[in-house]
C-alpha cells in the first residue's frame, strides 16, 4: 500500500478553499476591471457623426474623430441625430459636408463642417475645437502641397511628385515623428524623452492586491500547524516540523505558480492585455517573493485573524506604495530607493524585487537554523 506524503492530508481536507483562494485574484480582477472599463464607455461623451462625403479625405477625418479616448462616436442620418439631440442623447452632432474633399483642396475653408448642439450641451465647444483643429489640419497639408507642387512647376520637376504622393509624404511624417515634442532638461539632470502614459487603472497592480491577501489565506496552513496541539505529533515523526513546513512551502508555492500561469492566459485573452517574455520572469519573482513573505510572516504569529487582518493591511500598503493608486515616476527619477519599496512596483515596471528576495531567503535561512519567537 502506498503512503500519501504528510503534505497531501491538508490539501486533501482543504483542497475546496486552496483552489478557491487561487482562484479569487483572478475573478476579481476581471470584475473590477470590466466594471472599470464600463464606467470608462459610459463616461464617454457621445456624438453624432455624419459623413456625406465618401472621398478617403472625409473617411480619415472621421477616423481620427473616432479616436478620440473621450468620445462615442455613432454614425448616423442627419434626421435621427438631430432626433437624439433634442432628445439629449446625444451631446452634439457633426456633419462632414459631401464636397468636404474639394473644399480642402481648393482650400476653401468656411462649410467645411456642419455642426449642431443644445442647451445641455455642455462638451460642445471643446469637441468642437477639436473637429476643426483636425480639418484646419487637412487644410493646411493641402496647401502645403499646393506651393510644393508650385515650386516643382517652377523649377521644372512636375514629374518629380503628385499631389497624392505629398500628401502621404507629410502624413507619414507626421505619424513617424513627434514635430511638437521637445525635450526639457534643467541642470544636470536630462529630459525624459520616452515617458509613457500611465494607465489610471493597472490591471497588474489590482492583481497584485488581491493575490497578496489571498496569499496570505492560502499559508493561513502554517499557523495552523504550529498549534500546540499538532507539535505533539512531530516528537513520534522521523520529519521535522521544519522540513515539512519546507515541503509545504514548496507545494503551495507550485499551486500558485500554476495558478499565475493562469491568470497570464486570462490577462492575454479576456483583458487583452499583452503578455510578453519580460513579464514572466518578474511575474516569478514576485511570486516567489510574496510566498516567502506570507510563510515568514505566519511563523511568528499566533492567532489566525491577527494574521489575516496583517494580510490585508500589507496589501494595502504595498499596493499604494507600489505605485498603483498615486504615481511615483517623479519621486523614483529623483530618489532611486523609491523604487524597491515595495514588490508591487517591481512587478508594474517588469524588474525583479532583488532586495526583497534576498533579506526574505536570509530571514528564512536564519529560521532554519535558530528558529524565532512568535507574537500575535
Amino acid at each position: 500500500m502506498i503512503r500519501m506524503p504528510a503534505q497531501f492530508y491538508r490539501l486533501k481536507n482543504e483542497w475546496k478553499s486552496v483552489v478557491c483562494w487561487m482562484l479569487v485574484p483572478i475573478l476579481l480582477t476581471v470584475f473590477v476591471m470590466k466594471t472599470f472599463g464600463a464606467l470608462q464607455e459610459e463616461a464617454k461623451v457621445p456624438i453624432a457623426l455624419i459623413v456625406e462625403d465618401s472621398s478617403p479625405l472625409a473617411r480619415q477625418l472621421a477616423h481620427e474623430i473616432e479616436k478620440n479616448d473621450m468620445l462615442s462616436v455613432r454614425y448616423m442620418e442627419l434626421d435621427d441625430a438631430l432626433y437624439k439631440l433634442k432628445q439629449h442623447e446625444l451631446d452634439s452632432a457633426f456633419v462632414i459636408r459631401e464636397d468636404y474633399s474639394e473644399s480642402v483642396a481648393a482650400n476653401r475653408r468656411n462649410g467645411l463642417i456642419e455642426a449642431y448642439s443644445s442647451n445641455r450641451s455642455f462638451a460642445y465647444p471643446a469637441i468642437s475645437e477639436m473637429v476643426m483643429s483636425l480639418a484646419q489640419q487637412d487644410i493646411s497639408r493641402s496647401k502645403a502641397a499646393m506651393v510644393i507642387q508650385q515650386l516643382f512647376h517652377n523649377y521644372g520637376m512636375d514629374d518629380e511628385w503628385d499631389y497624392e504622393e505629398i500628401i502621404e509624404r507629410s502624413e507619414e511624417k507626421q505619424r513617424n515623428e513627434s514635430l511638437l515634442k521637445t525635450s526639457f532638461s534643467y541642470g544636470k539632470q536630462a529630459g525624459q524623452n520616452d515617458e509613457k502614459p500611465m494607465d489610471f487603472l493597472n490591471s497588474r497592480a489590482v492583481w497584485a492586491f488581491f493575490a497578496i491577501i489571498s496569499t496570505f489565506f492560502l499559508f493561513d496552513w502554517m499557523l495552523k500547524e504550529s498549534r500546540p496541539s499538532m507539535q505533539v505529533r512531530w516528537l513520534y515523526s522521523s520529519t521535522t516540523f521544519k522540513r515539512h513546513a519546507l515541503w509545504m512551502l514548496g507545494l503551495y508555492s507550485l499551486l500558485t505558480l500554476v495558478s499565475d500561469g493562469l491568470t497570464l492566459l486570462v490577462f492575454h485573452f479576456i483583458l487583452q492585455e499583452p503578455v510578453t517574455l519580460s513579464l514572466l520572469l518578474p511575474m516569478l519573482a514576485f511570486r516567489l517573493t510574496l510566498n516567502l513573505f506570507a510563510f515568514l510572516l505566519a511563523i511568528v504569529y499566533r492567532q489566525v485573524f491577527v494574521y489575516y487582518m496583517t494580510g490585508i493591511a500589507a496589501a494595502l500598503l504595498l499596493t499604494v506604495t507600489g505605485g498603483a493608486v498615486i504615481p511615483l515616476d517623479a519621486f523614483s527619477r529623483k530618489w532611486q530607493w523609491v523604487e524597491i519599496i515595495s514588490p508591487v512596483r517591481s512587478l508594474m515596471m517588469t524588474t525583479i524585487p532583488v532586495v526583497w528576495l534576498m533579506l526574505l531567503l536570509l530571514m528564512l535561512a536564519v529560521w532554519l537554523v535558530k528558529g524565532g519567537k512568535r507574537i500575535a
